[in-house]
């Protein structure tokens, strides 16, 4: 069984995600209302494997920041929906080098080693 976001403690989550932008980041990234979506997006990138994948999990970070921008009041909405669109490209663009090429995805055990590399 893959592992899967929602299956992570919050000890696990912080170690992986780090909300908008990439982590040790020089420039902070305003997260607005995308402050989830951008965590599950650094789980996806942790997660890697191919440019494929990579490809599926900016597709599937640009879906979940627009359905955020949906929930937003209708007046303000239109800032968010370009506000996603930006991150969207932004990740498309810059975010190689925060993804995770390996010759298969993460697992839980890749994730007990890390801890245990903490300790």
């Amino acid at each position: 069984m893959s592992l899967r976001y929602r299956d992570l403690s919050l000890m696990e989550r912080d170690l992986i995600c780090n909300g908008c932008g990439p982590k040790g980041g020089i420039v902070p990234v305003p997260e607005f209302i995308f402050t989830a979506s951008c965590d599950h997006h650094d789980f996806n990138y942790w997660l890697g494997c191919t440019e494929g994948d990579r490809a599926k999990a900016d597709h599937q970070f640009y879906t979940a920041t627009l359905s955020d921008a949906a929930k937003t009041p209708y007046y303000i909405r239109w800032w968010y929906m370009i506000l996603a669109w930006t991150y969207y490209r932004a990740v498309r663009r810059w975010g190689k080098s925060s993804f995770y090429y390996g010759p298969a995805q993460r697992t839980r055990a890749d994730l007990e080693s890390e801890i245990g590399d903490l300790i």
